[in-house]
């Protein structure tokens, strides 16, 4: 039993097929079937069913695969501990939403490249729904959101901060200068929010339906950037997480307004699928989020 051969059969379970993982390997086609007659032939027993284009695995091979993953590991461990200043080169595909994408994760990435100049990343941004989806087809080898906390068995949860949403206005809005603003102050002044897939919105509207009370924004953007700008005309209340707003609080151009029955609490989470082979660059940029972020 060869460890490329069990390369071969872990990255056709996470690509899907025998034609993305020889993609992704960088073999022809016939070089992966072979790895897998040759398993199949040692091991006795049948890793895939084989329909059409289509591979599933045999309860056989779920077996194996479960064990692959953590000879592969500590295989990975096992030369790390050789050689651990091993300098990592290889590639990180990272799924976020947009606005992490605009406030933490450049700063992230910006880090994880000093530490770590050869690695190459990609990034992407969508809806949760699409990296969820993402991770489960493994097109990304993590995703890092904000929702609610995610507790789905397929997730492996490598990190989470809990993290305040709160309305805020410019500091010289008019509602600054209610004492005690409530829920319907702030709806009687024009609304701009983040588009209706964005979680912290999903979970506000759902708050204002048990109250009987309906938001309906004047602007809509998944841009936070444009969303904070427009906060400085004066005229506009947004509802928006805490991270997006640290410098502008900081700089006191925007302020909060406090209102304790609408306190809702979402999670800053990093997933990634629970049968991913972890890499060294993925473990790097988890050790990094966890100390630094």
């Amino acid at each position: 039993m060869e460890i490329q051969e069990l390369i071969s059969f872990t990255t056709i379970v996470q690509q899907g097929s025998f034609s993305k993982a020889s993609k992704k390997l960088d073999y022809c086609q016939g070089s992966i079937t072979i790895h897998i007659k040759n398993l199949e032939r040692e091991l006795g027993v049948q890793l895939f069913d084989r329909l059409g284009k289509k591979v599933t695995l045999t309860n056989h091979g779920k077996t194996f695969y479960h064990h692959c993953i953590k000879i592969l590991d500590d295989i990975s461990c096992a030369k790390e501990a050789i050689n651990p200043s091993l300098e990592l080169n290889g590639h990180l595909t990272i799924g976020t939403i947009d606005s992490l994408c605009s406030s933490i994760v450049p700063r992230l990435i910006c880090k994880y490249h000093q530490y770590h100049p050869h690695v190459s990343v990609s990034i992407t941004t969508d809806t949760i729904e699409g990296l969820l989806k993402m991770l489960k087809n493994n097109d990304i080898d993590f995703a890092y959101l904000v929702d609610k906390q995610l507790l789905d068995t397929d997730w492996l949860k490598i990190y989470q901060s809990k993290e305040d949403v709160t309305f805020v206005a410019s500091c010289h809005h008019p509602i600054c200068k209610i004492k005690q603003p409530t829920i319907q102050d702030i709806l009687s002044y024009p609304i701009i929010l983040t588009e209706k897939d964005a979680s912290y919105r999903r979970l506000l509207e759902e708050k204002l339906h048990e109250n009987h009370l309906e938001i309906k924004p004047f602007i809509q953007s998944k841009n936070t950037d444009l969303l904070l700008e427009l906060l400085k005309l004066d005229q506009y209340i947004s509802f928006l997480p805490k991270y997006i707003l640290e410098d502008a609080l900081k700089n006191k151009t925007i302020t909060q307004i406090n209102l304790p029955d609408y306190k809702i609490d979402v999670y800053r989470q990093l997933l990634c699928h629970k049968d991913k082979w972890l890499s060294h660059e993925m473990k790097a940029f988890f050790q990094l989020i966890k100390e630094k972020y």
